[in-house]
């Protein structure tokens, strides 16, 4: 071993001794390039860590959770057993990245959602459908089912999930149904076969067609359009509208509020389900860079409510999911790494690490004890006697109104060199 090898071997230990000590998590061990293992803690190392080449050690030893996910990304280095055990630490880790923070927030001022969203949806829904590989086999879905025990298997809580997202709604025969981010078609199937006119939207253009296809072999009376939330213009309101693990990528609340009013029924009613945190922006930056770019971001509740308390929605059931959340993501995770062989045949070693660290990740996230993150069913109605007015604060509304005005600025200054897809259908 060399001066320099030596020294970052040495800085390494340093870096994981002070995160053993810090964290109080389980024992794991050090394996760096020359085979000598090293244990941080006591007991039988619940995971390995495997420094390939020397980068793999420079990325522990900065202990930068960005960092660390690229090498092992690039195969610098390994993590065998148990993963979760091992994101279990990531609280610990460093996440500064304001170069990646801030032009998440300044592209889409800049430019305008419609503009940006195509390609931010693409990056992680266009992956190939690789994501069937661990979903649920029935109804495909991508969100949390709903659990009555830890080990109850996905297909069965995906059932009950929609069962009870169905109920909520109220739906009945020949209603009309819009299904905002509808993925690979779960909630769409299932409230199509029980006699609901369905309307899908997607910016994944993979998805679109795979729900066709399933649309088209179940004869069911849906369709689905690849079509951006913003610029939607139905022609006439619906039923009921259905967001599933959406209302993350959306985050403009307030907005959001407004479109579904004018889109829902009077006596009308709304589902969604998400994951939040305590803070206002939290989104971890491997999450930004690699899985979901742009202005996605976990809910904060306290903005979501006022929100929804300036509406003209009344708020009807609020679940805790952080739970089935955890279940959801440790039975994709589980499931990914059975398929391991096949998911690399077909779509390479970097796509089944990428997916593995978000798995492993969010079902580590979610199983946390400091309970910052969390998940949340929730059930608003557009009363039938509403008089649909919003009720926001004098500030907020002229906040709402300059905003407004430079969007428009913006856009026709945009209009001068259009793109070709704009996310209409």
């Amino acid at each position: 071993m060399t001066y320099s090898q030596r020294i970052a071997l040495e800085r390494t230990i340093a870096a994981l001794d002070r995160l053993a000590r810090q964290a109080g998590g389980s024992t794991f061990r050090l394996v760096p390039p020359d085979g000598v293992a090293i244990d941080f803690g006591k007991g039988e190392p619940a995971f390995t860590l495997r420094a390939h080449r020397p980068s793999g050690l420079d990325a522990l030893a900065s202990l930068d959770a960005l960092t660390i996910a690229h090498a092992y990304m690039d195969g610098d280095l390994d993590i065998d057993g148990d993963l979760l055990a091992a994101f279990s630490y990531q609280e610990r880790l460093g996440d500064f990245h304001p170069a990646i923070y801030l032009w998440r927030r300044v592209k889409p001022i800049l430019l305008g959602r419609p503009r940006v969203n195509p390609a931010w949806i693409a990056l992680h829904y266009d992956a190939q459908n690789a994501q069937l590989h661990a979903a649920e086999s029935i109804w495909h879905t991508y969100t949390p089912g709903v659990y009555c025990s830890d080990d109850e298997a996905l297909e069965s809580g995906a059932d009950r999930k929609l069962a009870l997202a169905f109920e909520a709604l109220r739906l009945e025969p020949g209603q009309r149904l819009l299904e905002v981010g509808c993925g690979w078609g779960g909630m769409l199937r299932y409230s199509a076969q029980r006699g609901v006119q369905v309307t899908g939207l997607t910016l994944s253009r993979l998805q679109k067609e795979y729900v066709e296809q399933r649309i088209m072999e179940e004869q069911l009376l849906a369709e689905v359009r690849y079509q951006d939330f913003f610029t939607f213009q139905p022609t006439e309101r619906f039923d009921a509208i259905s967001m599933m693990g959406v209302i993350e990528d959306l985050s403009d609340y307030r907005t959001v509020m407004r479109l579904l009013s004018r889109w829902l029924k009077p006596g009308g009613r709304a589902y969604l389900d998400f994951a939040a945190e305590r803070k206002r922006f939290d989104t971890h930056s491997f999450v930004t860079k690699h899985i979901w770019p742009g202005t996605f971001r976990m809910v904060f509740m306290p903005e979501f409510m006022e929100a929804v308390r300036e509406s003209p929605f009344e708020l009807m059931r609020v679940d805790n999911d952080r739970r089935n959340y955890h279940l959801w993501a440790r039975g994709m995770y589980e499931r990914w790494m059975r398929n391991r062989a096949r998911i690399t045949a077909e779509h390479g070693e970097r796509l089944w690490r990428t997916f593995l660290l978000l798995f492993a990740t969010v079902a580590a996230t979610m199983d946390r004890r400091s309970h910052t993150a969390t998940a949340y069913r929730v059930v608003l109605e557009l009363p039938s006697d509403s008089d649909g007015e919003f009720r926001a604060t004098k500030r907020v509304a002229a906040v709402d109104g300059a905003r407004s005005v430079l969007r428009a600025v913006r856009d026709r200054l945009l209009s001068l060199w259009p793109t070709r897809d704009r996310g209409r259908s």
